[in-house]
């Protein structure tokens, strides 16, 4: 019985591990470790009953430990509810910056990359504070130092940078699971300043638990700081 408390940490543990080190894609990694957290629950269940009927009250330590995956996720779950359930955000809904690197990538093959057009009202409306990045400086310094900072972001890789249309595209992969994001920052001219946008796309699944605005803000306001 105690060795069956161990089993949903275990799961956990086998998820994150197969998935951090490759074996495992990271939505296959994700519903490993989910298995997991969920399974806790019955096994905890039945220790408490086996302690209340055995009258073996040294067994709560592994009911604990059983449900302890669960009771880590739940909080997680809860807070992320309150995200939208979309999994692309930009800061020009009217006019999104296209993926041209990303379309090559054999990951997003078959994927339709547009920006979907339901996404602009709700990102408007979830999203207020994403907005154009206005830079008192040249297009051409902004995508420089755009595309040097881009190159230090931890996790991100850059696939392209275009100095002739002042895109830059790249992947950023997720500490944990490595779920690849695909990103696009674009460089435009208005009023004379440089106005920057950038748009996040997650690969997989419908929700992105705000992981692309928190991309998108995060980066935006490294490049207002001097």
């Amino acid at each position: 019985m105690r060795a069956l408390t161990l089993v949903p940490l275990l799961f956990v543990l086998v998820g994150v591990g197969l998935t951090s080190a490759g074996p495992l894609p990271p939505l296959l990694g994700s519903g490993v470790v989910a298995l997991g957290a969920l399974f806790g629950l019955p096994v905890s269940l039945y220790v408490l009953v086996a302690q209340i009927r055995k009258g073996r009250p040294g067994l709560w330590p592994f009911a604990i430990v059983a449900i302890l995956p669960l009771a880590m996720a739940t909080p997680l779950v809860v807070l992320n509810l309150r995200y939208p359930l979309i999994n692309d955000v930009t800061t020009d809904t009217a006019n999104p910056p296209s993926f041209t690197a990303a379309l090559e990538d054999a990951a997003n093959t078959g994927r339709d990359m547009a920006f979907p057009e339901r996404f602009g009202p709700i990102v408007r409306e979830s999203y207020t504070d994403l907005q154009p990045l206005l830079l008192d400086e040249s297009t051409a310094g902004a995508f420089q130092r755009i595309a040097e900072l881009a190159e230090r972001q931890p996790g991100w890789e850059v696939k392209r940078r275009d100095a002739t249309t002042q895109v830059i595209e790249g992947e950023a992969s997720s500490t944990v699971l490595g779920f690849i994001d695909d990103f696009v920052i674009r460089v435009t001219e208005q009023d004379g300043q440089a106005r920057v946008d950038m748009r996040s796309k997650s690969r997989v699944g419908q929700g992105d638990v705000g992981v692309n605005a928190k991309r998108i803000r995060g980066f935006l306001q490294q490049l207002r700081e001097p």
